[in-house]
């Protein structure tokens, strides 16, 4: 089976890659010079089997401040990807985000929102797969994939807005590749899953945790809360997925802090 694998070179595809050493994969990311829309985009995906497509604008503050450049790459980029799956009948892996359930916080939750919208559409037309990926983290994470993990391992000091009630669904690396390997299969065809371990964990929790492993404090923040996100329904996954999912966020925090 050969695939096009789109960000390739970003915090997903590199996780990504090492589970698919038994395909035939083209990489293509705009780092490396290859642009979703490019001319020679159409080819590779007529060239190709399925389409796992991961290229996005993700930083969600930047979003705030310029929101054309997220609306072009996420809406427009994946209209044009989600077109020439449908023109050449080929399989479309799509990596949705939780943010879509508020399009209203940010323009990329919004472009991310419309996004999936096109994706739905195209399932009509050619095998279709959306994976709505819950609060993602492990090692090489950046800034701009907004994960608040991120924030309080780089961060000197563990702000918290708020009382730090809010909860949230957070799911490794591993566990989320895993999941778009599996989801390769035929039985994902046509289906939106959830993709989460349906847990939630406040972040005075998660705080608490960075707070011990770094030995350092938490200073909470007035004027500013968190925004309450849902927790992923796994009964879908669960039905789809047939391994248990790894994450230990106790254990995968500590490796996280070990090695930073």
């Amino acid at each position: 089976m050969k695939i096009l694998l789109t960000g390739s070179s970003g915090f997903m595809g590199t996780h990504l890659l090492p589970l698919l050493k038994n395909y035939d994969v083209v990489l293509w990311d705009k780092k490396d010079g290859n642009d979703i829309f490019s001319e020679k985009f159409e080819e590779a995906v007529n060239n190709c089997a399925v389409v796992i497509h991961l290229a996005a604008m993700t930083d969600v503050e930047k979003s705030k401040r310029d929101s054309e450049p997220f609306y072009m790459v996420n809406v427009f980029g994946t209209a044009r990807v989600a077109y020439l799956c449908c023109k050449y009948k080929k399989k479309l892996i799509y990596l949705s985000t939780v943010q879509i359930l508020k399009p209203h916080v940010a323009p990329y939750a919004d472009s991310k929102y419309h996004a999936e919208q096109i994706v739905k559409i195209a399932s009509k037309f050619t095998p279709t797969v959306i994976l709505r990926i819950y609060n993602v983290f492990g090692s090489g994470m950046h800034n701009n994939i907004g994960s608040i993990i991120n924030l309080f391992l780089k961060n000197k000091k563990i702000e918290i807005y708020g009382d730090g009630s809010a909860k949230r669904d957070f799911i490794h690396i591993r566990d989320v590749v895993a999941i778009i390997h599996d989801s390769l299969k035929p039985k994902w065809n046509n289906q939106i899953v959830e993709v989460g371990t349906g847990k939630g964990t406040s972040i005075k929790e998660l705080a608490t945790l960075f707070a011990n492993y770094r030995s350092c404090s938490i200073k909470y923040l007035k004027g500013k809360k968190q925004t309450r996100w849902p927790l992923a329904n796994t009964q879908l996954l669960k039905k789809l997925y047939d391994k248990k999912l790894t994450t230990n966020l106790k254990k995968d925090i500590l490796e996280l802090c070990q090695a930073d």
